[in-house]
């Protein structure tokens, strides 16, 4: 009953028409994927009226019922909402999962990934910017690209709100999140006790500790479309196809620029022309799997499909991941009432908190992820001391609070491990850490599985090939250990969950072997593939684009989606890919003055 109310009352306010467009033969701009960047694109290139644009989205135009309360996030993971994107068997890593495969899933339908991730808001450390501008990517440093972060936001954000890093005017809702548990409270002090700073992590600097920064609003998630298309998608000049599965780029006939993109919706072809451009923002494998199917990738790949080669060029030829584990688990005996009772999600599904929720209070307005600490490794490539190579996201709840088969699916996890590990944690208010890789050693590749362009690409990807990814996430922890002997983490009464995760058996609990056993066998991933269109300065052997997001050698073509972003950052990607997009307008504007 109180899942069927849920639905009831906040499906109301979750179908958006955007129409069902008679399409012209020839726009501007066409731009292809409606995620963050695609929805920034759309609505920036729109506000000239004398401009006509046209954006693709080959996912469905209304967001589900679920999305709404961040909590419910994991239910749309293995929904028509998502890619079913999985990795190759793994030989280092996922060992504890399905088939020894990590889910990379990618969100589609207007919105993209925004519409069922973790909300989790994070810009990237300033070092990161820095760098690409020092390797030649002119107009990427850090006091480059800050003016847009602040024009995406409109910040609530308590303890930082003075600070000058943040936008109040902008088209993001940035929020703390409405409900803050008592671990999360405990923890940031013990943090804080132990040696971190308390910093905003959004501000350029983020080695420390601090509470998580979302994109929702008084604890309603926000979506790309609702922030940039919703208010504006009945504008003439603009038209938003859904359904439209972009298949191949046109070019003219000399291949040195691209005049447009064939497509399929309700079952038909159709052609459409660019007299300006054409912008890929269809993700970080749906992009480099369109260039290639069109020609634009590595020379002998293409031609080993019997594609034409239009130009060569390493698309897909790199993708970093950050990877990371589920745990360690704790437990909680000094809780108050109102702690205590977070033992399940029926608990939170009642009428009481869907009450409280739409009203914007209460645990379904957080994805459970509370608070951010970021940790320097030694094993960390950087030496600056001051930039951090592993970020831990402390969870007010463990994978034993959503024991629901679309949870488990969402993240590959077999119905035996759950059974055996979990369970006994059912009617134990217990919470967990989660420590994610930054910055990776390892480096995998993304390559066409066929030349039928409805087919996924394949994943050539080893999580932890390289053993100082083991070794970072290994220290992480124990980091952690430290950290929560402190006294606001004890007075909660906690207790390390002490049950050897199955197929770690053979090593002594809590020593470094085990630990790198727990990781390797309960490895997760975040979704946050990177640099398989790679960005890159004048020269750069391995760029795809240059930094005006251009594709080499051919003109008329941008990429403008995460997938340009040069190697793993500090960050989460949702942030960065509405900077791409904000920066990418403005690029495009000037270019085609």
């Amino acid at each position: 009953m109180e899942l069927r109310c849920l639905s009831e009352m906040i499906s109301e306010m979750k179908d958006i028409d955007y129409g069902n467009p008679q399409l012209r033969q020839v726009y501007d701009y066409v731009i292809v994927g409606a995620g963050p960047a695609g929805c920034v694109l759309a609505n920036r290139l729109s506000e000239d009226p004398s401009v006509s644009v046209l954006i693709l989205e080959l996912g469905r135009g209304e967001r589900p019922a679920f999305a709404e309360p961040p909590m419910l996030g994991p239910m749309l993971m293995g929904s028509d909402y998502s890619f079913g994107y999985e990795t190759v068997p793994q030989k280092y890593g996922c060992l504890g999962l399905t088939d020894r495969k990590c889910s990379w899933t990618h969100g589609r339908g207007v919105g993209g990934s925004s519409i069922i991730n973790n909300i989790i808001y994070t810009r990237g450390n300033r070092r990161d910017f820095d760098r690409w501008a020092r390797a030649g990517m002119e107009g990427w440093s850090w006091d480059e690209v800050l003016p847009y972060y602040k024009k995406i936001e409109q910040a609530n954000i308590k303890d930082f709100d003075q600070n000058g890093a943040h936008g109040k005017t902008g088209r993001v809702s940035v929020e703390d999140c409405p409900f803050r548990s008592e671990v999360a409270k405990a923890f940031v002090a013990s943090a804080a006790e132990s040696g971190y700073p308390y910093v905003d992590y959004n501000a350029g600097d983020s080695l420390g500790v601090s509470y998580l920064q979302a994109h929702s609003k008084r604890g309603h998630r926000v979506t790309a479309g609702t922030a940039y298309l919703k208010d504006i998608r009945h504008r003439p000049n603009l038209h938003i196809s859904t359904r439209s599965w972009a298949t191949e780029i046109l070019f003219k006939e000399d291949n040195t620029e691209a005049s447009g993109i064939r497509f399929t919706k309700n079952k038909r072809w159709h052609t459409v022309r660019a007299r300006r451009e054409v912008i890929l923002s269809a993700g970080a494998f749906e992009t480099p799997k369109l260039l290639m199917n069109s020609g634009i990738g590595p020379a002998d790949e293409l031609r080993k499909f019997g594609i034409r080669v239009v130009q060569d060029l390493p698309v897909g030829r790199r993708v970093y991941e950050h990877g990371g584990a589920f745990g360690p688990v704790f437990t909680m005996r000094n809780g108050s009432p109102g702690e205590q009772n977070l033992l399940s999600l029926e608990q939170v599904l009642t009428l009481d908190e869907i009450f409280r929720f739409r009203n914007g209070s209460g645990p379904l307005t957080s994805n459970s992820i509370e608070s951010l600490l970021y940790v320097k490794s030694p094993f960390a490539a950087d030496p600056d001391p001051e930039m951090p190579d592993v970020e831990v996201m402390q969870s007010f709840v463990s994978m034993s609070f959503d024991s629901s088969i679309s949870t488990r699916i969402a993240y590959r996890l077999p119905e035996s491990l759950v059974r055996e590990y979990y369970d006994p944690l059912k009617e134990v208010r217990n919470f967990m850490f989660l420590p994610m890789l930054m910055k990776p050693y390892t480096v995998g590749r993304v390559e066409l599985k066929s030349r039928n362009p409805f087919h996924h690409p394949v994943f050539q990807y080893q999580y932890f090939e390289d053993e100082r990814d083991v070794e970072a996430l290994v220290y992480s922890i124990k980091e952690v250990l430290r950290i929560v002997q402190a006294e606001p983490m004890q007075r909660l009464g906690i207790e390390l969950y002490s049950r050897p995760v199955p197929g770690c058996e053979q090593h002594t609990f809590n020593t470094d072997d085990y630990w790198r056993c727990h990781v390797r066998i309960l490895t997760t991933t975040f979704q946050h593939q990177v640099a398989t269109s790679r960005m890159g300065p004048v020269g750069d052997p391995n760029a795809v684009v240059d930094p005006r997001l251009r594709v080499r050698g051919v003109g008329r073509l941008r990429v403008a989606d995460a997938g340009i972003i040069p190697e793993p950052p500090s960050a989460h990607t949702c942030a960065m890919s509405y900077l791409i997009g904000e920066k990418a307008a403005d690029m495009i504007k000037q270019d085609n003055q």
